[in-house]
């Protein structure tokens, strides 16, 4: 199993990859990443949302099947799925972003 990269690294990666603006999504943290929620808070994101509530979910260990459609799920394991751009997946009914590269 992959650790999760550290706080600022995830951070970097989603924005860098999808063009995503933090302010106002509703984030969901899965596992252990120190700093990531009040980094989070701190660009107007709202850490701690419930996972089928979620606009973006952060974590290796997500049921998939909970998520809402449209959720962007951000982990060391992305799976397989149509390539949309450099590191994110569309799957079915979410887009993945791959925290590895």
């Amino acid at each position: 199993m992959t650790p999760l990269p550290a706080a600022q690294v995830v951070i970097q990666t989603i924005l860098r990859r999808t063009n995503l603006l933090m302010a106002g999504k509703r984030v969901s943290i899965v596992g252990d990443v120190p700093g990531l929620a009040s980094r989070l808070r701190a660009m107007g994101a709202h850490p701690g949302t419930a996972l089928a509530e979620a606009d973006l979910v952060i974590g290796d260990d997500v049921d998939r099947a909970a998520l809402r459609p449209g959720a962007i799920l951000a982990t060391t394991r992305p799976g397989d799925g149509e390539r949309m751009r450099d590191g994110v997946l569309a799957q079915g009914r979410l887009f993945v972003v791959d925290l590895t590269c």
